[in-house]
């Protein structure tokens, strides 16, 4: 019972993370950042820049704003038209090798569990309790569908966790000082 309650909470939790996932939005990257004359900076996407006005889009709303509120623009092509553009492996569900480790361990020890039972059974076997044998025999062989059902469970979220995508970064070059006021050139990734 407490095996059968424990398998529940784990799918439960399984299913929980993939909804959680999926529900998850990839967020825009920001390609603009305009600073008003009243100090305020905006980051976000350029969806349009006019003669009068400029429209950007700021986590799925959009605003407006004129030519008179703006200071300056600076956008990425600005900043480094010339970065250095990469291509990177993410893997993006990588949260789900936890719940392979989970199945895992809960597959193991359904095993170990059915070995124990067998084991027990062959005793109560020689003693010619048979009755007691037989049971014993049947919560192995339970255990063992419970063991090969969570291994199924642990190689399908190893499965999920190790899903590649493949995103483009840009290198941006950056300067600074070192402690003894020598400048430096650094390379630094953009997510």
């Amino acid at each position: 019972m407490k095996t059968n309650l424990l398998i529940c909470a784990m799918l439960i939790l399984q299913a929980s993370t993939l909804s959680a996932t999926a529900q998850t939005i990839q967020t825009e990257r920001t390609d603009t950042r305009v600073y008003l004359s009243d100090g305020t900076l905006v980051e976000g996407t350029m969806v349009e820049k006019g003669a009068e006005i400029i429209i950007m889009r700021v986590e799925q709303k959009v605003f407006t704003f004129e030519r008179t509120e703006i200071d300056k623009i600076v956008t990425l092509e600005s900043l480094g038209g010339g970065a250095k553009t990469i291509t990177v492996t993410e893997f993006p569900y990588i949260s789900f090798m936890g719940g392979a480790v989970a199945f895992g361990l809960l597959s193991w020890l359904q095993f170990d569990r059915a070995s124990d039972n067998e084991q027990e059974a062959d005793l109560n076997r020689v003693h010619q309790q048979l009755s007691r044998a037989q049971k014993l025999e049947d919560k192995a062989s339970r255990a063992r569908a419970y063991g090969w059902s969570t291994a199924v469970l642990s190689a399908g979220s190893l499965g999920v966790s190790l899903i590649p995508r493949k995103a483009t970064r840009r290198v941006f070059p950056e300067l600074s000082t070192s402690s003894d006021g020598d400048l430096m050139l650094q390379m630094k990734y953009t997510f």
